[in-house]
């Protein structure tokens, strides 16, 4: 198994660097179900961060490459059940002001059996799972 970074796995999904999306893109398609990818949390949270403030992706667009990502037969996605629950959340609620980090944080805390997570952000304190911290 080989890791991606989140660089990597942003020229795949932008293809907006020519020469590195090509790079990353060879490194993708030669993964098989029997050699495949990991991609840890910390990167998909990076990538819904970069894709986000850097790129200026919707929610909508943002949580399709996600999930491209996780249900991918050629990568293990660390927490790909937890992710997925959570952009499955966001998507479904529209207006919310819910943050797509903030809902795998919630979503993933649950999972490991907290109570709640703590936060100062008030928006990300109204994901169920999640407790504003005065």
């Amino acid at each position: 198994m080989i890791g991606f970074d989140t660089n990597i796995l942003i020229r795949y999904i932008t293809k907006d660097d020519h020469e590195q999306a090509q790079k990353a893109v060879k490194a993708i398609k030669s993964l098989t179900p029997s050699k495949k990818g990991f991609v840890c949390l910390a990167v998909i949270v990076e990538c819904i961060w970069v894709l986000d403030s850097v790129y200026g992706q919707d929610r909508k667009t943002i949580s399709e490459a996600v999930l491209k990502l996780t249900r991918s037969a050629k990568l293990v996605v660390q927490n790909s059940d937890e992710i997925e629950t959570a952009l499955s959340r966001c998507l479904s609620s529209e207006g919310a002001p819910w943050d797509l980090a903030d809902a795998i944080i919630s979503e993933v805390g649950q999972s490991f059996g907290c109570e709640a997570t703590l936060t100062f952000d008030k928006k990300a304190a109204k994901l169920e799972g999640m407790r504003l911290f005065l």
